[in-house]
């Protein structure tokens, strides 16, 4: 018979709780005293069909959870599907998904890195310029100060020497403001692509 992966999804749920439930429902192995049935039975032999039959059905769910999982599986890996423009198997995507995490915090790796080494830098330079201030108004008097030009030789020389300059080898913020972008599209339409071809895409298991 033929049903949808979203239908094969479903049914895998009701079986992990239908094998869990059956397993429950009667021990394996037990033990009788004397002339007396095993405990809760009416007969001995009442417990043994019974412990033989919950052994059988619960082979029986497994063996049909392995057929539909297996088959999920199979598809997953061939169904290929458009999420933001690029293209994945299903399979590829789900695990995307799962693995973003790793992408989540690279992203904020690079954010938290340039926040901070540009905020040090200004902070850096915001300290030599006062300095700077403090250098040319001894050199040159308080009035005489505002007017020493900025490209003056001692102004440079000084900035040169002291100001701090970030180096940038991955040009990181537009770097990250890419990674964001895909991150964001890629989690805005996955979950809708995926639910869509989960509905459309069918499997074939036996009845």
């Amino acid at each position: 018979m033929n049903m949808s992966i979203t239908r094969a999804l479903a049914e895998l749920k009701l079986l992990d709780k239908r094998i869990q439930s059956t397993m429950k429902t009667t021990p394996f192995i037990s033990f009788s005293v004397g002339d007396k049935p095993v405990n809760k039975f009416a007969t001995t032999k009442e417990f043994e069909d019974k412990a033989k039959s919950t052994y059988q059905s619960t082979l029986d769910l497994i063996k049909r959870r392995n057929v539909i999982k297996s088959a999920i599986v199979l598809s997953n890996a061939t169904t290929s599907v458009e999420i933001a423009g690029e293209k994945y198997t299903v399979a590829e995507a789900i695990e995307r998904k799962t693995s973003i995490e790793y992408e989540q915090q690279l992203l904020e790796k690079m954010k938290r890195e340039f926040a901070a080494t540009t905020r040090q830098v200004e902070d850096i330079n915001d300290e030599v310029k006062e300095q700077l201030d403090r250098q040319l108004e001894i050199l040159y008097g308080r009035e005489a100060k505002l007017k020493v030009d900025e490209s003056n030789e001692l102004t440079k020389s000084y900035r040169d020497k002291h100001e701090a300059k970030i180096v940038d080898p991955l040009k990181l913020r537009d770097t990250y403001e890419k990674l964001e972008k895909r991150i964001d599209e890629f989690l805005t339409e996955v979950d809708f692509v995926l639910s869509t071809s989960n509905t459309l895409t069918e499997i074939e298991v036996p009845e």
